[in-house]
């Protein structure tokens, strides 16, 4: 189970990665974070339907009640994180921000043990800042600085992703339906199908055209996709483990950055010093420690 997690948890950063570049060119036309918000949810929700379907757990019948606080508790610590990293993207580079969101295992775990009354190890701990340090260490090659308010939906981003796990660990918990990968792919569908229903107000703000709905599907359906892996992860896991491996979503963002540079597309992102290749290569090697650490760790508390 340990490995299947780490699998869906390393696929959930490759395919998160892939989202945010994507994020970039929608930005790059529109210039609008909110827009984008807006069309990939619509873009989630068509997809989410078949998946529901399929794959409803039925066990979440007899607890319909709490299933829904949790809902709505999810979709406001989620609506929350994803316009704060929205407005992040267009004052920090898409490469930068997936490195920095390494950053939320440390708000996570401090969150996880002050108020939810559980504690890490010395070990777990250990994994946690070394995967933080890496994934602040790849994102320090000077270039552009970051500003105040770019540090500031930053936080405001690590705060409520940091929840948005939490609340997604509990979602995927509840069915016990046996099968975590089902479990996880029906209740995925189902959060992501209301939110794109509470969604549709929002269309007021916008005119509707099917360019800006295309447009909006490769962020979308990589986002989702990723989602859909990150519950698998969290399920088998748990939430901060699921993050230790989560912080390797920066190498992969970097190597979409350098191959976007490569295919002409250097307005996407910053171009990368060459030097940074040993600073960045010693980063993987801290979140493969890291994950190690913890896995260890897990297999004997």
């Amino acid at each position: 189970m340990i490995a299947l997690g780490i699998i869906a948890g390393i696929s959930s950063a490759l395919l998160q990665s892939m989202s945010y570049l994507f994020s970039a060119a929608f930005l790059a036309r529109y210039k609008s974070p909110f827009r984008l918000l807006v069309f990939s949810h619509l873009v989630m929700g068509v997809i989410s339907v078949p998946f529901i379907i399929l794959f409803f757990p039925v066990q979440l019948l007899g607890m319909l009640p709490e299933f829904g606080c949790f809902i709505l508790l999810w979709i406001v610590c989620f609506g929350i994180g994803q316009g704060s990293f929205f407005i992040t993207v267009r004052n920090i580079e898409p490469s930068r921000i997936a490195s920095l969101l390494g950053l939320k295992i440390i708000v996570l775990s401090v969150i996880y043990v002050v108020f939810m009354d559980n504690r890490l190890g010395g070990l777990q701990w250990l994994a946690v800042l070394l995967s933080a340090v890496a994934a602040v260490g790849m994102n320090w090659s000077g270039g552009s600085r970051f500003t105040l308010m770019g540090m500031f939906w930053l936080a405001l981003t690590l705060v409520f992703y940091s929840l948005t796990d939490m609340v997604e660990t509990h979602l995927v918990r509840m069915p016990a339906g046996g099968s975590m990968i089902r479990d996880a792919i029906g209740v995925v569908a189902i959060c992501y199908g209301i939110l794109a229903l509470a969604t549709l107000p929002l269309l007021r703000r916008f005119r509707w055209s099917r360019r800006q709905f295309i447009r909006a599907i490769p962020f979308g359906a990589a986002w989702y996709l990723s989602q859909a892996a990150l519950f698998v992860c969290f399920g088998l896991l748990g939430v901060v483990f699921g993050n230790v491996i989560q912080s390797s979503r920066g190498l992969f963002s970097i190597a979409f950055g350098i191959l976007a540079v490569a295919l002409g597309h250097a307005r996407l992102d910053a171009r990368i010093s060459p030097r940074m290749w040993v600073r960045r290569a010693a980063a993987a090697v801290l979140m493969a420690i890291a994950i190690i650490l913890y896995s260890v760790a897990r297999n004997h508390g």
